[in-house]
């Protein structure tokens, strides 16, 4: 998939740059006619590529007629969707089968499920869901949470970052032998 994704546009080996400026593109197989390449100016090629890029939010395959999404007798027409089964699996939404709102902004549970596959609404101790009941921004109001849970009230001090190990040793210092070249294998040629 990804080298498919890769590839580009035009194949490198079929387009070739004329005398004159203007650039030949060949064709895989001829045409009917007889045709085998194009000429174009450079300019004319990036226009006859960028007419290809489909618009942004646009679907490429649209309906018309009795199959568009608002033709009047469509429900005549298209299959009725069976009513999907009841149960559902867990995830952040509690096994309810409720999607995120549409639109820019997600849950953060449904982010943090979607990226890490981690539901972080069960609870540890029952497998209950949990629900947010407030979210705590005073710091009165945090610390005398804090006292009620035996928790300490100071933040955790922060340690400084370390140097990064190839700062600390070099290569020469290694007492494994490690070489990050090593040399060629004797056969390496034959």
């Amino acid at each position: 998939m990804g080298r498919y994704l890769a590839r580009p546009l035009i194949a490198g080996n079929r387009l070739t740059r004329l005398d004159d400026g203007r650039l030949e593109l060949q064709l895989k197989r001829p045409w009917r006619d007889g045709t085998t390449s194009f000429v174009f100016t450079p300019h004319e090629l990036i226009e006859r590529l960028v007419a290809l890029v489909p618009r942004r939010r646009a679907h490429l395959t649209r309906y018309f007629g009795v199959f568009a999404p608002a033709f009047a007798g469509r429900a005549g027409i298209v299959p009725a969707v069976a009513p999907a089964d009841p149960v559902q699996p867990s995830g952040p939404d509690g096994g309810l089968g409720r999607r995120p709102p549409r639109g820019r902004r997600f849950p953060w549970a449904s982010m943090i499920w979607r990226v890490f596959l981690n539901d972080v609404l069960e609870c540890v101790r029952c497998k209950g869901r949990i629900e947010i009941v407030a979210a705590l921004t005073s710091g009165h109001a945090i610390e005398r949470v804090l006292r009620h849970l035996g928790l300490p009230l100071a933040a955790p001090e922060l340690h400084p970052a370390r140097a990064p190990p190839q700062i600390e040793r070099s290569i020469d210092d290694d007492p494994s032998g490690f070489s990050p070249d090593p040399p060629a294998p004797d056969d390496f040629a034959a």
